[in-house]
């Protein structure tokens, strides 16, 4: 049997601090991830990974995000970037 591989923990950036952004939301509506996962769609295992950062989530994943716990995607969107976790990747130039 194959070993199973580490999952690396991202400890900031930008998919750090939206997670944690989620999370906080969530928890303030008092839903489980099963919960967000009914209002959502999307799967719970998803939704786990979101909120660890290991995930990014694309624009539409934001807005269904944000229905399922009944705020604006902007308030998600500002509590992420107001986060300290929040980091945007250095330039390549």
């Amino acid at each position: 049997m194959a070993k199973r591989r580490r999952q690396v923990q991202p400890q900031s950036g930008v998919e750090k601090a939206f997670g944690q952004a989620m999370r906080k939301a969530r928890k303030k509506q008092k839903f489980s991830q099963m919960d967000l996962h009914i209002a959502t769609g999307l799967d719970r295992t998803f939704i786990s990974d979101l909120e660890r950062g290991i995930q990014g989530p694309s624009l539409r994943t934001v807005f269904r995000v944000a229905k399922g716990l009944e705020i604006p995607a902007a308030v998600l969107v500002e509590n992420t970037e107001m986060s300290p976790q929040f980091v945007l990747p250095a330039d390549d130039k």
